[in-house]
């Protein structure tokens, strides 16, 4: 899970939710860009940090509109943090997949794993109770591996 700060004024907490859409993933790299700016990174990092939510929620696997999609946004001073959790299909819903990236294999999940360690400062994965929950974590002016 992600990394919990102490509430302070700078500390800045936005969450979306919304159908679990590829087209609606717009949203989430443009919240990542806003947040990422008033943290203060470069044109370079901001970018990384779009590239890297994507990669996030795309890491899922084939996204469907019944599932929703959770994206927790949070800035402390320099440190941007995000969780994406996948929420399951709603209950009759037809046509749910389960698992990263749906295929059966490890090659996509293994690929995220790749681009996000060349992106972000940490990240991770978990599943729980039919959710699955991804995290990252990029600190301004942060060399990458």
């Amino acid at each position: 899970m992600i990394e919990t700060f102490a509430k302070t004024e700078k500390d800045e907490v936005i969450e979306l939710s919304f159908p679990a859409q590829g087209d609606l993933i717009t949203l989430a790299r443009f919240t990542a860009a806003t947040v990422a700016a008033r943290a203060g990174f470069d044109v370079e990092e901001i970018e990384d940090l779009r590239l890297a939510v994507d990669e996030l929620c795309v890491s899922f696997g084939p996204l469907t509109g019944d599932r929703l999609l959770r994206i927790e946004f949070r800035r402390l001073d320099e440190v941007v943090s995000v969780e994406c959790v996948l929420h399951p299909p709603v209950a009759g819903s037809p046509g749910s997949v389960t698992g990263p990236r749906g295929d059966g294999g490890s090659t996509g999940l293994e690929l995220s794993e790749q681009l996000l360690d060349a992106l972000v400062d940490a990240h991770g994965r978990e599943a729980a109770g039919g959710m699955q929950c991804a995290w990252l974590r990029k600190r301004r002016g942060s060399a990458q591996r």
